[in-house]
């Protein structure tokens, strides 16, 4: 499961296109809110045993929080750059195949 919030989220609906195409199961949460960060619903995904993953524009300030609300249930894996760089639709799927363990 992406989770990602503004543009970051715009991208993540182009990669889930583009890995649906290919065979990938791709799902997108998206907070309406960062504050009160969305635990619950976080702990939910990844008590259903879906790996999570943080697309952001930033060095990792949300993977964290996600991190934290998985609570060590399933894998968390980051998606992003520092310096408000927006990630690629390219770089997106590939790093859902890392976390996924694809080739």
């Amino acid at each position: 499961v992406l989770i990602a919030y503004g543009t970051s989220s715009r991208v993540c609906k182009g990669a889930l296109q583009a890995a649906h195409g290919s065979g990938l199961k791709l799902g997108l949460f998206r907070p309406l809110t960062l504050w009160p960060f969305p635990t619950d619903r976080i702990r939910l995904l990844a008590e259903r045993g879906k790996r999570l993953l943080a697309v952001e524009m930033s060095a990792g300030q949300m993977v964290e929080d996600v991190r934290l609300a998985a609570e060590g249930r399933t894998r968390v894996a980051h998606c992003g750059q520092p310096g408000g760089a927006v990630p690629t639709t390219l770089e997106v799927i590939e790093a859902a195949r890392s976390l996924l363990r694809l080739p």
